[in-house]
């Protein structure tokens, strides 16, 4: 993305497209001192001097349920958002995940006629027929080589340049396992108690893997079922298994060798939309990537402790096989590098 102001609007919804909104914008910083950042995001864009419109905490929602029941709420910050943004006047426009909230974002940035780049764009694989045609000459970076002929089918420009990542070593094999809730409320509300249940039916000691230092209110979550947590870099490097809700948590203990089970426990109204609008297939990155059923995947009325339990057994396993895909899958998700 080449930037011929010296103001940019970046909105990142979550906290993955703030870690990479934030490795961005410093690469961008770098080769245009004086650039000014402005938009939605949270600490990551934060600390590289981004003026924040508004926190992505105020997005912090997951399936359909969550925005319904927000909706009078997300309208009102969506305004409030443009609003600023037309009173700062950005001279391009930087999109990350978050497809529900940017879209209408896009709309605008295309009225006036602003460059926009959007990186980790839609996920059309995940779902039913999706129609994009709003994508049409709009500059898309997706973060997996397997999305571009989705993507290109409704014209968009797709300049896929791999999975920006550290390396990872290869995991020791302690008598722990990780569980890999997601990053937002409504997920590891959900989730936390799902998989210390499996942990325990199991009877190997389990800790909670975080990103970064998390909220008092996820501490209190795991102090009251009786789990502590521990950064994701230091845990992910010893655990024997992980479980984990889809999304790149499932790839990151992939990357490490870890027998891994994917499960999802959504609400009931979300169950339902999923499965009329999701696709057939596999719904996690590793399977998709790597083209075949590595991680074994539970969904709405499925995920319960005892077949998550049985299924982590099986797949501990199976410890050789993860350890090998670990570097079919690193091949596959090419370079690390943002542009």
């Amino acid at each position: 993305m080449s930037l011929s102001g010296r103001r940019l609007l970046v909105s990142a919804g979550e906290p993955s497209g703030d870690r990479l909104a934030t490795e961005f914008v410093k690469l961008k910083q770098a080769a245009n001192p004086g650039l000014e950042v402005a938009g939605c995001g949270g600490p990551g864009l934060e600390s590289v001097g981004t003026r924040l419109f508004l926190r992505q905490e105020r997005l912090d929602f997951v399936g359909w349920s969550g925005p319904l029941r927000n909706l009078p709420r997300l309208w009102l910050d969506h305004r409030k958002f443009l609003s600023q943004a037309m009173r700062w006047r950005p001279d391009a426009v930087l999109l990350v995940d978050s497809p529900g909230w940017n879209r209408p974002l896009l709309r605008w940035a295309k009225n006036q006629g602003l460059p926009v780049h959007w990186i980790a764009p839609p996920q059309l694989w995940a779902w039913k027929d999706r129609k994009a045609p709003y994508l049409e000459g709009v500059s898309v970076q997706p973060l997996f080589a397997f999305e571009r002929p989705w993507l290109e089918c409704w014209g968009a420009r797709v300049a896929w340049k791999g999975y920006p990542r550290q390396p990872v070593p290869l995991t020791r094999e302690d008598p722990i396992l990780a569980l890999l809730p997601g990053t937002r409320e409504t997920l590891w509300q959900r989730h936390i108690p799902l998989f210390a249940r499996a942990a325990r039916i199991l009877g190997i000691p389990a800790k909670v893997a975080v990103p970064m230092v998390p909220s008092p209110k996820f501490d209190r979550l795991c102090q009251t079922i009786g789990l502590e947590w521990e950064l994701s870099k230091t845990l992910l490097a010893r655990a024997q298994g992980a479980l984990a809700v889809p999304g790149t948590g499932c790839l990151e203990v992939v990357r490490h060798g870890i027998p891994l089970v994917a499960a999802a426990h959504p609400g009931w109204i979300d169950r339902t939309l999923a499965a009329r609008l999701l696709s057939d297939g596999s719904r996690i990155l590793p399977n998709r990537i790597l083209g075949r059923t590595l991680v074994e995947e539970f969904y709405l009325e499925a995920a319960h402790p005892e077949s998550l339990a049985s299924s982590l057994e099986t797949a501990m396993s199976r410890n050789r096989e993860f350890v090998e895909a670990r570097d079919e899958l690193e091949e596959r998700l090419g370079p690390s590098r943002f542009s």
